[in-house]
């Protein structure tokens, strides 16, 4: 069905290849794992597979991508379309309707397919998708999860016969990630050949049973998935674990005070108001405890309304101390990013108050990093972005240097000269946290600061996370990846209500 033979690329311009001489075939009903470093290859290859080359996607391609005889980049985009789709990290992107029914319909009228019978074929994909109630919902009020299920029923309307995803995994908790990978299993007994690119690996452990690892555009590896067992071969690639990771063993954020609720169904205790702060564990690696920390942050009886009226965070008062890492977990729609974006003086309360240092006039003294990090890049090139968030003396040589510092911390040096929106989406995601850094703050706070990250990376950012931290301020990160969770974190927040904030402490 899919047959890729000596696959080269070059962008428009670039000095080297983002491909080369890449082979591999792939039947009806089969699943590959595409994985390796940040900037590898991935999405380009995914790319020219979903036929954005040449009509988008500008540069000199040698080799063949045939699909059931068709060849990339010779037919028109719309008929490669017709059995290759791909699904983007940002599901936002692809959206073109307003309602989850009328996106669907939308796919299918494109293609003459009208009446009675696009109804019905939109409702098919919308029900395998789990979401014929949410048909006259808008797009953009469904959580993540919900719009990556929009999306793929759109792609999947008219039954192609491949499916690629770039980092579907990304900023999904593991109830959504554990539903998406049910839907592509059913996609792949209708006979749909997937492709999934991706860094978080234990998820697919049962549902991709073949495997690439690209390095600099090659072939680093090609095998079975359980070849990733070998810790010796993920090292020497710069993969993540595939292996599930545990849940953190981490206290709860300190002082925290929550108004009297019914127990939340869960077998953790539900916390005592108002208990003096818990002196820091002692570190896993046996390190004596470190002296009690200065409060950065204070929130008291915090209320927050949505435009619709639904209010959020029933009297919430918690304190988040200076020096410290806390996780703010829990699953997607639960205001995990409403709540870093209230700290940070984005979003006002609508009863409580949050101070700096104990003074209300300091919410100027918090920054957040955006999950979305084309939002926060505006410059020509990716040194001058971290120039600029240093601020004062831009133009000076010592500022330079800090910044070059900065860039070489997260291996982004040889990208200094780069126009950021050329960059991987990994290299954004590290470069917007760069820029978080290079900034004076009372707190950071890191809205999936891992999304798009390789093992390498993974561990990289944590480094990077836990140095912010012993710098001064108090740092929030928000994420649902536990892998990064278990590495930097010193306490834990777990959202876990629907409509108030509970806390869920780990033992």
């Amino acid at each position: 069905m899919l047959n890729v033979n000596g696959l080269s690329y070059r962008h428009a311009h670039a000095g080297r290849p983002a491909l080369r001489n890449v082979t591999f075939a792939l039947g009806p009903g089969q699943s590959l794992l595409l994985t390796g470093r940040s900037g590898s290859g991935k999405s380009t290859l995914l790319s020219i597979l979903a036929g954005l080359y040449p009509h988008f996607l500008k540069g000199s391609l040698e080799g063949q991508a045939l699909l059931d005889g068709k060849q990339a980049g010779q037919d028109r985009v719309t008929e490669w379309g017709q059995g290759a789709r791909l699904m983007l990290q940002n599901s936002e992107a692809q959206f073109f309707a307003g309602t989850v029914g009328e996106e669907v319909l939308l796919t299918l009228r494109c293609r003459g397919v009208t009446g009675a019978q696009a109804d019905e074929m939109a409702n098919d994909r919308l029900g395998v998708m789990g979401l014929l109630n949410l048909r006259d919902h808008s797009v953009f009020k469904l959580s993540e999860g919900q719009k990556q299920k929009a999306v793929l029923a759109a792609l999947t309307a008219l039954r192609p016969k491949l499916l690629l995803l770039d980092e579907p995994s990304a900023n999904l908790d593991p109830l959504f990630l554990s539903d998406l990978k049910s839907v592509l299993k059913c996609l792949q007994k209708e006979g749909l050949a997937l492709i999934v690119a991706d860094h978080r690996l234990y998820w697919l452990h049962d549902l991709c049973e073949k495997l690439i690892v690209l390095e600099d555009g090659q072939v680093a590896f090609e095998g079975a998935f359980g070849d990733l067992d070998s810790d010796g071969l993920r090292q020497k690639l710069g993969l993540r674990s595939a292996k599930a990771p545990k849940p953190p063993k981490l206290p709860g954020p300190r002082d925290l005070k929550l108004p009297s609720a019914p127990k939340p169904q869960t077998s953790a205790p539900t916390p005592t108001p108002a208990p003096p702060p818990a002196p820091t564990p002692t570190p896993a690696g046996g390190a004596a405890p470190q002296a009690k920390k200065e409060i950065a942050v204070t929130v008291k009886n915090l209320y927050f309304a949505y435009p619709d009226g639904r209010e959020l965070f029933g009297g919430l008062s918690l304190s988040l101390a200076a020096g410290e890492v806390t996780a703010l977990t829990g699953p997607s729609g639960r205001g995990k990013t409403t709540l870093a974006r209230l700290l940070c003086g984005l979003e006002k309360p609508l009863r409580g108050t949050i101070t700096y240092d104990g003074q209300n006039a300091g919410l100027k003294l918090g920054q957040v990093v955006l999950q979305n990090a084309d939002h926060q890049l505006y410059m020509p090139t990716v040194l001058s972005e971290v120039v600029l968030a240093i601020g004062e003396g831009r133009q000076s040589p010592d500022i330079k240097a800090r910044a070059m510092e900065l860039l070489e911390a997260f291996n982004l040096a040889p990208l200094a000269d780069r126009h950021p929106q050329s960059l991987s989406g990994g290299e954004k995601q590290r470069l917007v946290v760069a820029v978080g850094l290079a900034r004076p703050t009372k707190l950071l706070a890191l809205d999936e600061p891992t999304s798009g990250l390789d093992g390498h990376n993974l561990t990289l950012m944590a480094n990077e996370i836990k140095k912010a931290a012993q710098a001064g301020p108090a740092v929030l990160v928000v994420t649902h990846d536990l892998e990064l969770v278990n590495l930097c974190a010193d306490r834990e927040l777990e959202l876990i209500g629907p409509q108030a904030l509970k806390a869920q402490i780990a033992p």
